[in-house]
């Protein structure tokens, strides 16, 4: 489903819910950071971030080939898994690009749906627990790399949503660094990739999606890329259902 009214907060935040995923389309000159501000605020907080963001305003980072995540191959993950923060949702604006260029994406909760019913047994006590690999420790503060390094981060590898209460599976394939009894990694890997789909970058196009939903990866690019991220926490409360 594609929205083009940005204006349009209940559609979004409800094909938000829905999805794990929503793609809004704008007028390309809307794409600038009290726009995108504004769009996530329809969540809650915006997160401030500690590197890579844009001039004197730092809930807006700027991806690109010299800055946030350069311009080689990420793998798949969550978004900030191996924070103590709730970083939620993820909002990912289009600004230019030399050459066509996609983001991809898998719905966890149809990969847990999908599961049998031994891999759902046994993965409902499975802790999974997440670090910044090192090749990134660049992308954040020092300050920030303390933090993650004193307080680890350890989630559900069947993890209960906080606004729908729907299950899904979470795993962050490269930000996971060990779990507390076995799991075949890869194998959960090529299960998550037979539901992966595609959106492909174009003027006017930004998308968002939900950090304990949607895993995501990008391939490596050439050229020059740009485009802007805003990342969010929810400040609802639990669903009823």
């Amino acid at each position: 489903m594609v929205i083009n009214d940005i204006k349009d907060k209940d559609s979004i935040v409800k094909e938000y819910f829905k999805s794990g995923y929503v793609h809004v389309k704008t007028d390309p000159d809307n794409i600038e950071p009290t726009t995108l501000k504004e769009i996530a605020s329809y969540f809650g907080k915006l997160l401030i971030t500690g590197k890579h963001h844009i001039p004197g305003d730092r809930h807006v980072q700027l991806l690109q080939e010299d800055a946030l995540f350069g311009n080689t191959v990420v793998p798949w993950h969550n978004d900030f898994s191996y924070s103590i923060g709730d970083y939620h949702g993820t909002l990912l604006a289009f600004v230019e690009s030399d050459t066509p260029t996609h983001t991809e994406f898998v719905d966890c909760n149809k990969a847990y749906e999908l599961l049998d019913q031994e891999d759902k047994q046994y993965i409902s006590d499975v802790d999974c627990t997440f670090g910044i690999p090192g090749k990134y420790d660049g992308l954040i503060s020092e300050t920030q790399v303390k933090v993650i390094q004193k307080h680890v981060m350890t989630r559900p590898m069947a993890m209960t949503h906080p606004i729908t209460n729907q299950t899904s599976l979470y795993f962050s394939p490269e930000t996971l660094m060990e779990t507390n009894k076995p799991i075949d990694k890869e194998k959960f890997i090529k299960h998550c990739e037979t539901l992966a789909f595609k959106h492909h970058w174009e003027p006017g196009s930004m998308i968002l999606w939900d950090n304990r939903r949607m895993l995501h990866r990008r391939d490596a690019f050439e050229g020059h890329r740009k485009l802007l991220r805003v990342n969010f926490q929810y400040e609802f409360k639990h669903a009823s259902n």
